[in-house]
C-alpha cells in the first residue's frame, strides 16, 4: 500500500520530469530524435546500415573463412563512419549525451540527498560516489577473498 509520503515523493518526481522535459537540452534531443525518424536521407542510410549488418551477420557466422567476409567488414565499416558522419546522426548522438549528462547529474544530486552511501551507477566518473572505483576498476571494493 501506497502512504500519503510516497505519494508526495511521486508527485515531486512528476514535476522534476516535466522540468527536464522543460529543458532547452530535452527539446534539443527530442528536435534530433524526431528528424532521425522523419529525414528521408537519415532513414535510408540507417535502413541501409540495417541492411549491411544482417550480410554481414550471415557472413560472419563463418568467420574470416567466408570469400567475402574482409570485403563485407570493410564495406559496414566504411558506411558506419559514413553514417556517423551525417550531421543529423552527429547532433542526435551530441544530444543525447548531453540529456545523459543532465540525467546522472540529477540522479546523483538526489541520492547523495538520501545518503551518501547510495550507489550511483553512472558512466560519468564525476557522479560516482567515493574517491575509489570498485572491483572492476582496479579500486578497493570490499569484497575480500576466502581463505
Amino acid at each position: 500500500m501506497i502512504t500519503e509520503k510516497e505519494m508526495e515523493v511521486m508527485d515531486q518526481l512528476d514535476a522534476l520530469n516535466e522540468k527536464v522535459m522543460e529543458t532547452e537540452i530535452y527539446q534539443h534531443y527530442c528536435k534530433y530524435s524526431q528528424l532521425l525518424d522523419t529525414d528521408p536521407e537519415v532513414s535510408g542510410m540507417i535502413n541501409r546500415f540495417t541492411k549491411l549488418k544482417e550480410d554481414f551477420e550471415e557472413v560472419q557466422r563463418f568467420g574470416k573463412y567466408h570469400p567475402d567476409f574482409s570485403t563485407k567488414r570493410r564495406e559496414i565499416n566504411q558506411f558506419k563512419k559514413q553514417l556517423d558522419m551525417h550531421p543529423v546522426i552527429m547532433e542526435y548522438r551530441r544530444a543525447e549525451y548531453q540529456l545523459q549528462a543532465l540525467l546522472d547529474e540529477i540522479l546523483y544530486h538526489v541520492s547523495i540527498g538520501v545518503s551518501e552511501n547510495v550507489n550511483v551507477v553512472s558512466d560519468n566518473p564525476f557522479f560516482s560516489v567515493g574517491e575509489e572505483g570498485g572491483c572492476s576498476s582496479g579500486g578497493s571494493c570490499g569484497i575480500q577473498a576466502a581463505i
